[in-house]
């Protein structure tokens, strides 16, 4: 009787530790993701103008069709587009997952949640965004398209010999001075018309960047962050609550990309990115 409870125990450990390998087991023996996939009876591409069905695949680009002008209507709706060539969406077309092409030029449409570009990508007025991926992200130029370029060089020993200070309260940069340090701002942070800030900044109020101002180095602020205009930072940008770039800001360089990062983005006119942008609500080109 004994043994006739050992082995009824041993049963039901084997059965109870063996349950969850089974199908382990099976998938090793007759694995089920060997077999090609049927392919379905119809393939829909894009919106009501574009349709291919049964045999009628896409087919393979060649060199020349790399550089070929993809436009999504105002009114089309599409899934996703994935395109070799450069990409315009006009006002009113909707992409519900992502965009990749080479250069995407968007005309004042929302784009999907991720859109990435190996080249570029320039935003007209009015476009919305969330998750931007480019070498250069610019908004539409007003005036003059002049050559943007960085005004602030840092030197390797002022990146290394920079001096650490936290401020209690609010702190102001004034204009026209360079400051080499990295802050700590237990207030709200402004630097003045055409001042220089040499080093990371951390803020927990607000930042405010008059026009003119530079800042090379990381910037993280638990508010918002207002950049006047015609101001230069190095990057990373983050704020908890709102970035606004504002006409002819630049982020980050062409050989040194960054980011910006937000609740919610608004880019004026004349605004250079180098890199990423990332919002978890919305961004605006304004």
């Amino acid at each position: 009787m004994r043994s006739l409870w050992v082995v009824l125990w041993f049963g039901a450990t084997v059965l109870v530790l063996g349950l969850p390998l089974w199908p382990a087991w099976r998938e090793m023996h007759h694995p089920s993701d060997v077999k090609p996939l049927p392919l379905p009876s119809g393939v829909a591409i894009g919106g009501a103008n574009l349709q291919r069905q049964g045999a009628e695949l896409w087919p393979p680009f060649d060199d020349s069709q790399a550089a070929d002008e993809l436009i999504v209507h105002g009114g089309d709706r599409r899934h996703e587009v994935d395109h070799p060539g450069d990409v315009i969406v006009e006002a009113g077309a909707q992409i519900d997952s992502v965009l990749r092409a080479r250069r995407v030029h968007c005309d004042g449409a929302r784009l999907p949640r991720t859109v990435h570009a190996t080249t570029a990508i320039d935003l007209g007025a009015g476009s919305r965004f969330h998750t931007l991926s480019a070498p250069v992200i610019r908004t539409a130029v007003r005036g003059e398209d002049r050559q943007r370029e960085d005004r602030v060089e840092l030197s390797y020993a002022e990146a290394l010999n920079r001096p650490r200070h936290c401020h209690a309260g609010d702190f102001e940069l004034p204009a026209s001075t360079t400051l080499v340090a990295d802050l700590v701002v237990q207030g709200s942070l402004t630097l003045g018309q055409d001042s220089i800030h040499m080093g990371n900044v951390k803020v927990h109020g607000d930042a405010e960047l008059l026009a003119g101002a530079a800042l090379v180095g990381a910037l993280f602020v638990q508010g918002s962050v207002h950049c006047h205009g015609n101001n230069r930072l190095s990057g990373p940008v983050a704020a908890g609550k709102r970035v606004w770039l504002g006409p002819d800001c630049v982020v980050g360089r062409a050989d040194a990309k960054a980011s910006v990062s937000a609740w919610d983005v608004r880019l004026d006119h004349d605004v250079t990115v180098f890199g990423r942008i990332a919002c978890v609500e919305a961004g605006e080109t304004l």
